[in-house]
Order: structure tokens, then sequence, then C-alpha cells
């Protein structure tokens, strides 16, 4: 069975995914993880299993399937809700792109 290791990069890039999607949701611009999942064509129980694991309030002892956030994922934050790429990926700059 292979391992589920995951990447500091990786583990960076899950955070701020769901960092993003909290900001979103202060700014109005999003209501909820759900709703985004819906929107963008996403398993909600996938992204709410990997929130309580990598989100910004992470579960204590969570455990979790899924060692990544999709591409699809990044892609539609970037696309419909104008969040960095290079923040994204890196965690430099601003999260928001104007």
């Amino acid at each position: 069975m292979l391992s589920k290791e995951i990447t500091p990069a990786q583990e960076g890039v899950n955070r701020r995914f769901f960092e993003a999607v909290e900001e979103l949701k202060v700014l109005g611009r999003l209501r909820s993880l759900s709703g985004f999942c819906a929107d963008s064509g996403l398993s909600a129980p996938r992204y709410r299993e990997l929130r309580a694991k990598f989100g910004v309030s992470p579960v204590p002892d969570a455990v979790c399937r899924y060692t990544y956030v999709e591409a699809d994922a990044l892609v539609s934050l970037v696309t419909k809700y104008r969040v960095s790429p290079g923040w994204l990926l890196t965690g430099r700059g601003k999260m928001l792109r104007k």
C-alpha cells in the first residue's frame, strides 16, 4: 500500500485554500464551503473532511482520507473568486487580486 504522506508544500497549499475560503465568506463573496463545492462541481464531503484536518481551525487528531485539495478547486478559487495563484501556491504576496 502506498503511503499518503503529505509534503510541507502541499500542506501549505491545503491550509491556504481554507484560509481563502474563510476570507471569501467574511467578505460575503462566498456563502459556505458546501456552496463553493456545488458551484465548482466538487465533493462537499471530501472538502469537509479536508477542512477538519487542514482548515483554519483544524480538529485535533482529525483523520483524513485525502492528502490534497484538487487542482479543480484551486483553479476555481483563482478564476471565479480572484484569489492570487502566487499566494495560493507559495504564501507570498496578497491573498486577493483586484
